[in-house]
This record gives structure tokens, sequence and C-alpha cells, in this order.
């Protein structure tokens, strides 16, 4: 951050040779507060608009497993790939690729048809001969398409009653696997059919842009294929990873859109009057938490007093203020914060040594060696965390933690891996303990994949986590039609996942965003930004 500094003071400078604005001079609550100001005039068509993104997908087939990160959804979903449905920016359903849908038998059948005129990139008409086939390719289980499988799980019969109409049977109605159409994309049964490898490079979709070059390591480029579609001509995603060299090009002016803006860089912004003169911020709540997951695979972590132990050994006023900057929010939950699927009196395990001292002695632990370290039937208590080299802010964090649980007798060993090594261990269970981030792109969150018995194998249950009356509670909650009954199953839910510690809940993300003032359509959800009604000064 000094170097940074420098180079926010350097530019400070330069500029104070000219006469100060009152725009300068003033910041006002809207900009500090990351609120984008009131919209006006038509959208042109046109222009390019460059983003810069943290991470690089591994391919584009979100599909499949290895696929399916933040960085490729975001790159993808409405732009090249459409599904059947969409949620709107309030979280409501609306058609996609599916112009209208209908429910038959209390909702074990829905029928829809699909939008007509609706094309792939190659040029042919979608059918519902590629919605089949997407289906077939989404529910083999010879396939890697467990995490996407298991949202869909009450999917029992999928078929085409025309050439424009598909008809879905479900074992029984469940509101999460319906919206979890929203996140199948429907790819074309040719492309399918052929080497998957050419479907994660260059996806065959029905939106409005191709993929027209991607530049590995480097960027991206999406080109409109349709006009009247979308406004802008090209996105050009382009892949920063290091927040230090992000923030120069930054100031350089080498995005139009800005993300993942670091804490330390958001607050610096603030008394710069370049930024405020060229950029609006925009800060806005995810439906995501961040979470140290324990896999209980581990002997020690499979003890859920050891567990708990370990959340009381983490001290999240700390991590907050130091880490964070008071830019991300606290959390216990697995839900969207504020919403009322989270219990309100679950809260967080008090920052305790002699609280975790004392599950750790009535786990049967004590230091018989005097080395320091707990052990309990001669094995050590000790297990290793994976720290992605690439994230600063794990970098503050697991020192702070690491500390702590030295204090108490647990020896956390750090393993520092590449990015894409992480995910690749953590798919395959090679690892203890792990900090990831989990994104929800909707208002809703199904917790089956993560949390259901079931799905510990060819599922996203990495933790190998199981609790009959937590399975339970997920299939209750998958089922339950009213919102109300619904959200009062969840808070139940939240607090039993919460008493178990099978991931230690850490924060809320806030995104932190700029775009510049020539950029216009942008409106942040939990769903991230609509691209296809950005449109560009040019």
């Amino acid at each position: 951050m000094r170097r940074l500094g420098l180079a926010l003071l350097a530019l400070t400078l330069s500029l104070g040779c000219r006469s100060k604005s009152a725009a300068d001079a003033a910041v006002s609550t809207e900009w500090l507060e990351g609120r984008l100001p009131a919209e006006s005039g038509a959208p042109t068509d046109g222009g390019v608009l460059r983003v810069r993104l943290m991470s690089e997908p591994a391919c584009l087939n979100t599909l499949d497993d290895a696929c399916r990160d933040g960085a490729g959804l975001r790159m993808t979903r409405g732009l090249v790939l459409e599904s059947l449905l969409e949620l709107g920016p309030d979280g409501a359903l609306r058609p996609g690729l599916a112009g209208a849908w209908q429910e038959r038998e209390e909702g074990r059948v829905t029928s829809l048809s699909l939008r007509p005129g609706a094309t792939f990139s190659d040029g042919t008409a979608v059918s519902a001969r590629d919605v089949v086939a997407t289906f077939d390719a989404l529910m083999d289980t010879a396939r890697p398409t467990g995490a996407l499988r298991g949202e869909v799980a009450e999917l029992r019969a999928w078929r085409a009653t025309d050439a424009g109409t598909v008809e879905l049977t479900w074992q029984r109605p469940s509101p999460f696997a319906f919206r979890a159409l929203t996140r199948v994309p429907i790819f074309s049964a040719a492309q399918l059919a052929g080497d998957w490898s050419a479907l994660a490079q260059r996806p065959l979709g029905s939106g409005p842009f191709v993929v027209d070059a991607w530049e590995r390591g480097q960027q991206l480029t999406l080109r409109r294929r349709e006009p009247g579609r979308a406004h802008l001509e090209r996105v050009v995603f382009r892949f920063v990873k290091d927040h230090t060299a992000a923030a120069a090009m930054f100031e350089r002016g080498e995005f139009e859109l800005m993300t993942a803006i670091t804490p330390q860089l958001w607050r610096a912004m603030e008394s710069q009057p370049w930024a405020r003169r060229q950029w609006n911020r925009i800060k806005s709540l995810d439906n995501s938490y961040s979470y140290i997951a324990w896999n209980q695979a581990h002997p020690h972590l499979r003890d859920v007093r050891v567990r708990r132990a370990l959340a009381h050994l983490y001290d999240a006023e700390l991590i907050t203020r130091v880490a964070d900057l008071d830019l991300e929010l606290p959390t216990v939950c697995p839900y969207l914060q504020g919403s009322p699927s989270c219990d309100p009196t679950v809260e967080r395990l008090a920052f305790s040594q002699a609280a975790a001292r004392a599950l750790l002695t009535d786990a049967g632990f004590a230091d018989d060696d005097g080395d320091g370290v707990l052990e309990r039937d001669g094995v050590p208590l000790r297990f290793t965390f994976l720290l992605p080299g690439s994230s600063a802010r794990l970098a503050k964090v697991v020192p702070l933690l690491q500390e702590q649980l030295t204090a108490a007798g647990i020896d956390l060993v750090v393993e520092k891996v590449e990015t894409s090594t992480l995910s690749a261990r953590v798919a395959r269970r090679d690892f203890d303990a792990v900090s990831r981030l989990w994104t929800e792109f909707d208002t809703e969150q199904d917790l089956f994949p993560m949390f259901h018995a079931s799905q510990v194998d060819g599922g996203a249950n990495w933790v190998g986590y199981a609790n009959v009356e937590v399975d339970r509670l997920i299939e209750e909650v998958r089922a339950e039609p009213s919102a109300e009954r619904r959200h009062a199953l969840q808070r139940r839910l939240h607090a039993a996942l919460y008493a178990d510690q099978p991931y230690l809940f850490m924060t809320s993300r806030q995104s932190l965003d700029a775009a510049k003032k020539t950029v216009h359509g942008l409106a942040p959800s939990v769903s991230w930004y609509d691209l296809r009604v950005v449109w560009v000064e040019h």
C-alpha cells in the first residue's frame, strides 16, 4: 500500500497545478456510500467496455463443475449462454430462452415454450431437442456435472413435446429446483455430442454475444452478434489477479469497470479529487459469505467440540477492523444477510481462549509432552491450512488466526498454493482447512449441494459433513412452497448448522467497484450486472 499511496500522491500533485473546482472540494454522501447517481439520457449503441476481473475461469462450459466459478458465470451468463428462465434484479423469475411456462399436476409438471426466433451463434435455430440434450448431459452421472445436478435433484423426466416446447417432470415440486433452471445454460445438441474441450473454450450459446478471442492469462473478448439485444459492441474482460497492478491500471484509466477494489484502495480514493471527477463508486451487498471449511476426513476436525473451539479462536472484530477496514460485514448465516432466512437469535461464538481450551479439554486433548501442542491418544492437534498465494485478504487473516490457535495449543501449518491448484485439491477433498467464498446469484439459496449427506460424493459437500436432522430440514425446505413456512425452516436450519460448525462463517461480502462516468445502465444486484443493458458514451 506504500507504493499505491505514493502513486496516488504523485497523481494528486500533478493535478494540483490546475485550479480546483467545487466538485473537487466536496465529497457527496452518495459517492462516499457507493450509490450510483440517477440515469439520464437515451442509450446509444456501440463502444467497448473493459472490465477488470480478479480471476480467470478454467473454462466456459458452466455445466462442468470445473467451470462453475464466479468469473466464468459473470462472463457468459445471459451474454453468451442463456437459460430457460432468468432472475430479475428483484429476484423475481422472468423469461429467458423460455418465453412462457405453465405448471400442471400441482406443480409436478412444467411446460416451457421456447422464445420464437432464438438461434445459436452458429445461426442454427434453438429447439426443444437442444434443451433435452442439455438435460441429458446434466443428469448423466458419468459427466462432471454433480454440483448443478444436485440443484435439480428433484427432476425425474424431461422431454420435447414438439419442436418448441419442453416438458419437465419433478418427483415433487420444489421452488429451489425450479429456480435452479436460471443456472442451467442451454447448449446446442450438436456441440454437446462433440468434444467437450471445444465447448469449454468457445461455447455455442444463444445470447447476444460470442466469444471473439481468449488470450490466456490476459483477457477474453466478447463480440456482439445481435444488435438490438445489447448496446455494447464489445466487452473485454481483463484478468488482473494482483491488486497492486490492478490499482495502477485503474489509475491510468485502463478499465471502464473496475471490480474487486480492495478496502485499502476504496478508502484511499476518498481523498482523491481525480477519483471523484472520473469515477462513480459502487458498493452493493452480495448474497455471499466467506468461510473456513473444516474437512471432516481429518479425525480431529470430525469432532464438533474441536470445530466449536476453533470458532471461539476467530477474532471477528479484530479481523473486520484490520483486514477489512470495516468494509465486509461479519456473519454467522449461510443466507443473504438480513433476510428472513437467517435466525436473528443466533449469535457468534464469543472470541475466548478460555472457552476454546475448555472444549478441547472436554474432547480429551492435553499437552502431555510439554511441547506446546495438544495431543489426544498421542496424535498432536495439528492440521494444514491451504492458503491461495493471490489472496491479499487471507494473507492478513490467516496469521491472525494462526496466532490465536498457537496460544491455544493448536499447530496450524500454512501451505501456500496457486488458485488453480487449490480448486483441484478442494474438489478431490485433499485439504484439512481452506477458506472459500460462496456466492449465490439469487436472493434465496438451496443448501442441499453443500450440506446434505448425499452430496459428499459427487456434489459440493467437500467437507464430508453429515447430520440426519440437517438433511431432514434441507429436504423440508426444498419441498415447501410457502415462503413464510420455508423461511421458518431455514432459520432452524441456520441454527443447526451454526451449532455444528462444518464451516466457520466469517463475512458477507460487499462488492466494491467503480465505473467511469461515461458508463451508464449499471444496476448492481445479487446477479451482478446485466451488461446487455449497459452503454457507454463514445
